[in-house]
């Protein structure tokens, strides 16, 4: 049994819902809990196609796995039942919190601004926060949705959890965004998401005591990525050209968001904000994402002897920085274009 947390420690899709669904694999029986709203998807390789999901906790077997959207989620009714209907999810293996709210077609209008003031990707979901917070009468959550009613198990999230633990069950809970757009320790405020995004706040949401966790997996890239536009300040950021010149890949391979479709923006690795992220994460371990990107002779390796000399001292650098293991090494797009084997701690002369 354990309770695993999953967190971004740079701007966001770093790669948590990869994450996600390969301890999902090795788990027999996982619940999978899902913090944030539709404004942020997860990319997983579903039958041996990629998946983007904005509801629904990332799952590579969605027939063995019971997904929950926690209290703290928002929730856009018509996204959480396509992702149902594509999944394939019958209503006993999908539980959503009766306290989730709702997004509403006025949260969405009431972003738009956000998009070229913030770079918001403008699915209502702050805006739905916000009137959650105003505690007005109208306000709807996921109990006052009958269509929700009809289709998914409409129960408080944190107690089954509880049961769950009790049990001794496995619970892998998907954070959103990552550490840099943290409301409320983001170093780039307002340049931020609408709420907190480390591992305790993904615990407050779901309701479980810090004290229930086990493990915390912080998820890194090689070369961070922002969504695009007026998002805030990026350090050392540069283009997808520069990309292609340092991996030595075959054509220049951009990336766009999985919600808004807008070319992301992207910049070279950035070592203190990794630290600053694991010194208010403390993760028990990392997955770093992209050794494909760093040198394109990665591409797809599954064994860490494989590895270009410039991967292993790039993994190097980062135990020495952070004295914490690396767990799962990303080598292309794909959920399975990954290396799971805990890299041994390599400690520097300071630490004997």
């Amino acid at each position: 049994m354990s309770v695993t947390i999953v967190v971004g420690g740079q701007y966001g899709s770093e790669g948590k819902g990869k994450v996600v669904a390969l301890l999902a694999k090795e788990s027999t029986s996982p619940w999978l809990v899902r913090c944030g709203g539709p404004n942020s998807g997860h990319t997983v390789t579903i039958d041996g196609k990629p998946v983007i999901m904005r509801q629904v906790p990332s799952c590579s077997e969605p027939d063995k796995a019971t997904f929950c959207v926690a209290a703290g989620c928002v929730v856009d009714e018509e996204i959480l039942l396509r992702e149902l209907d594509l999944l394939k999810i019958p209503r006993e293996r999908i539980i959503v919190d009766p306290r989730s709210v709702l997004v509403t077609e006025e949260d969405r209008m009431a972003e738009a601004g956000s998009l070229v003031r913030i770079g918001s990707t403008c699915s209502g979901t702050g805006a739905a926060l916000l009137r959650r917070m105003s505690r007005a009468k109208d306000v709807r959550l996921s109990k006052d949705s009958a269509a929700i009613k009809a289709r998914c198990r409409v129960e408080t999230v944190a107690t089954l959890l509880h049961s769950r633990i009790e049990d001794g069950g496995d619970i892998i809970v998907e954070g959103t965004q990552g550490f840099a757009l943290s409301l409320l320790h983001g170093p780039d405020y307002p340049y931020v998401t609408s709420r907190d995004t480390t591992a305790a706040g993904f615990a407050m949401e779901i309701g479980l005591s810090p004290r229930q966790i086990d493990k915390i997996v912080m998820v890194i890239r090689t070369f961070p990525i922002r969504v695009a536009g007026t998002s805030g300040p990026f350090a050392n950021e540069f283009s997808w050209e520069h990309i292609q010149a340092i991996s030595g890949a075959p054509q220049v391979l951009p990336e766009y968001t999985s919600v808004t479709k807008r070319l992301r923006r992207v910049a070279r690795f950035d070592l203190d904000l990794v630290k600053l992220a694991c010194n208010y994460n403390c993760p028990t371990s990392l997955a770093v994402m992209g050794l494909d990107r760093l040198d394109y002779a990665n591409t797809g390796l599954t064994a860490i002897d494989a590895l270009t000399s410039k991967a292993h001292v790039f993994l190097t650098q980062i135990e020495q920085a952070t004295d914490i293991p690396i767990e799962f090494i990303g080598t292309g797009f794909g959920t399975f274009d990954v290396i799971h084997a805990l890299v041994p701690t390599i400690k520097t002369d300071s630490h004997g």
